[in-house]
């Protein structure tokens, strides 16, 4: 049986996590799987005899500085990754078949330092093995020196750029101008999304808006709370994420104006919830628009403001119908109750998205291997 590394570390949000998971929940029927995590963590877990997880001491993207930031203690980044290097010599073992980075190198730049040794430790104990990659369809715009680094690392390092999506909606090529130069190692898998509920709940007058996993668009809640009182034949169900404080969630709950508002920090079974929806107001964060897919619920959604990653992935979601975007002006209630009235009138897309990635990644994968 093939042992495998996976190393996922996430700045801002769940959805590299989350995604990353998935893959690792379909490996796992073939293989052992140790997973080093850093970011932020989800309520998921998975409980296999051949899955072992490493949890490093957390280091999340400060928006404010455009540093690292350890939010649970508070202490400089410095300080933070000798005892990460430390945590990661004493989980490895070997030998490890194969390692799986991430989104780098398209991604976590900052964390070089870190991948490089954690490739060296990890040769140094297997010997030659194939390092692959899974990426989102979208990627954040660079400049083309920077396009170039990264392919030279790809081509240096990466068996095989794994992106989860469907290229019929999104594909490499329109965020990375350079895709063509490593054509030769880009599989598609299609997208990841989770099973279909195996029961499909009847659609009810209920309003599911999300934040998502992070601690970024609280005015996307707050202009939900508004747009409520205009439209009381709805339950809104407001989920504001695990990261959310509880002095935060009082405010909001304070600031609710009408008796069509629940507002809880985090949703298990979020499927299941969205399947049971009438509409899904969120972020646009790529797992969320998967979900809000894979369930076909009606999908309004407000991008992240601090890059064009969101922004572009709703854009062409958009174009093939499964997704409406908001822009800032439409988060007054007025226009927000005017943008959820002609979400749920519109039709909505008879085509479906691939959305089979975390199987398709794992055969590919093992069959890399010679599994």
């Amino acid at each position: 049986m093939k042992r495998i590394l996976y190393y996922c570390q996430s700045l801002v949000g769940i959805g590299h996590l989350t995604s990353s998971l998935r893959i690792i929940e379909a490996l796992l029927q073939h293989a052992e799987v140790d997973l080093i995590q850093g970011g932020l963590d989800t309520n998921r877990v998975l409980d296999h005899p051949r899955f072992r997880r490493l949890k490093l001491p957390t280091l999340l993207h400060d928006g404010a500085s455009g540093g690292f930031v350890d939010p649970d203690e508070q202490r400089d980044a410095d300080e933070v990754w000798p005892e990460r290097a430390r945590a990661i010599d004493g989980f490895l073992r070997g030998p490890y078949d194969a390692l799986v980075i991430e989104f780098w190198p398209f991604g976590r730049r900052r964390f070089k330092g870190e991948i490089g040794s954690l490739i060296n430790a990890v040769r140094e104990r297997s010997g030659p093995l194939p390092i692959f990659t899974s990426v989102r369809d979208v990627l954040v715009p660079r400049s083309i020196d920077k396009e170039r680094r990264m392919v030279a690392s790809v081509k240096k390092h990466i068996h095989t750029v794994f992106v989860r999506g469907d290229p019929n909606i999104v594909r490499l090529d329109d965020t990375f101008s350079l895709a063509h130069e490593i054509a030769d190692r880009v599989c598609y898998t299609g997208c990841i999304a989770p099973p279909r509920p195996a029961v499909v709940p009847q659609r009810t007058q209920r309003i599911l808006v999300s934040q998502g996993g992070g601690n970024v668009g609280r005015e996307l809640l707050v202009a939900a709370i508004g747009a409520a009182a205009l439209l009381p034949d709805f339950q809104f169900l407001l989920a504001t994420g695990s990261r959310a404080t509880a002095a935060e969630i009082d405010a909001l709950r304070a600031s609710v104006r009408s008796g069509n508002v629940e507002i809880v920090p985090f949703l298990q079974d979020f499927a299941q919830h969205l399947a049971a929806s009438a509409l899904s107001i969120s972020m646009g964060g790529d797992n969320t628009l998967l979900d809000a897919a894979s369930t076909r619920t009606p999908t309004l959604a407000y991008p992240y403001q601090a890059n064009a990653e969101q922004g572009i992935r709703i854009a062409r979601y958009a174009e093939k119908g499964f997704v409406h975007a908001l822009a800032a002006d439409d988060l007054a209630p007025e226009r927000l109750k005017r943008r959820i009235e002609q979400a749920l009138a519109a039709p909505y897309p008879s085509h479906a998205i691939a959305v089979d990635g975390a199987r398709i990644t794992s055969e590919r994968l093992l069959a890399a291997l010679g599994a």
